[in-house]
């Protein structure tokens, strides 16, 4: 007797959503760091985030774009999206 497996659509798996709000996230920092519109944030001198983003760390290794703000989210998105995502997809790949 064939056993018939229950398929998930490509679109509606865990990974490619995850991966895919990452890559969203990149192609509008790298627009509206080329056409120059930023978001308009509060000045951060002398809050929490201000010292984060006043960190080494941020100063000069995560160093992607120009304005702070999005080096501390591609961070952020990085941890929270594309590693989960990226297990997701390797658990994904050797289970088939």
């Amino acid at each position: 007797m064939v056993r018939k497996q229950n398929t998930v659509p490509l679109l509606k798996r865990y990974w490619v959503s995850s991966i895919g709000v990452f890559l969203l996230s990149q192609i509008f920092f790298i627009i509206s760091e080329a056409t120059g519109w930023k978001l308009n944030y509060r000045d951060t001198h002398g809050t929490i985030l201000g010292r984060i983003l006043d960190t080494p760390i941020f100063a000069e290794w995560f160093n992607f774009y120009e304005t702070p703000h999005y080096n501390l989210l591609t961070v952020f998105f990085g941890v929270f999206f594309l590693v989960p995502g990226m297990i997701s997809a390797i658990k994904n790949g050797f289970s088939h």
